[in-house]
């Protein structure tokens, strides 16, 4: 990704200021009546410009860094989890599984991640912080509900692949031809 170009100085300053905005998006996702889980895919799209400008190990340091800056300056603590538990790293694990090159085993392990995290964040929902109606149950089958996120991931993965097209393509080479 032409990412050995850059000095460790310019990834360093990048990595940062992204980090900084994603904690910046969660805290607005927080203080937003809505449009939220946009501000949760917008934190996990700059964390894959992290990961493609600078490397796998710079996107994990700055995923754990946003989350550990979000649970601090965001008021309501339990916003956080849904990036902590799925958007933030989803980003990380979408670009270790896209390297197998092998479409079928990235598809199974892509929404074998995306059934693991939905587990944990529904049982926190509902069991934990009771944030779930028991009406929504008796207006759609669970197993309804559970084919509409699918569906749903498998459009974010969709529409998330076509920004790291997007950036690849059309942003990257404005940037590089700047060189930073």
């Amino acid at each position: 990704m032409g990412s050995s170009s850059w000095t460790n100085s310019k990834k360093t300053a990048l990595s940062g200021i992204l980090t900084a905005l994603s904690s910046a998006v969660l805290l607005l996702e927080n203080l937003s009546p809505t449009g939220k889980l946009g501000f949760y895919v917008l934190a996990s799209f700059l964390l894959s410009v992290i990961i493609i400008e600078c490397g796998a190990a710079y996107g994990w340091a700055s995923y754990v860094a946003v989350s550990a800056i979000a649970f601090i300056i965001v008021p309501e603590k339990t916003a956080v989890l849904p990036y902590v538990m799925f958007f933030g790293i989803y980003a990380l694990v979408k670009s270790h599984i896209e390297k197998l090159d092998r479409l079928v085993i990235e598809l199974i392990l892509k929404f074998a991640f995306f059934n693991i995290s939905l587990y944990f964040l529904w049982n926190i929902a509902v069991n934990v912080l009771n944030l779930i109606p028991g009406r929504l149950f008796e207006i759609l089958p669970v197993i309804v509900i559970l084919a509409i996120l699918q569906i749903l991931f498998f459009l974010f993965d969709w529409l998330f692949s076509l920004w790291a097209q997007y950036y690849i393509n059309k942003i990257q080479p404005r940037i590089r031809g700047n060189s930073l």
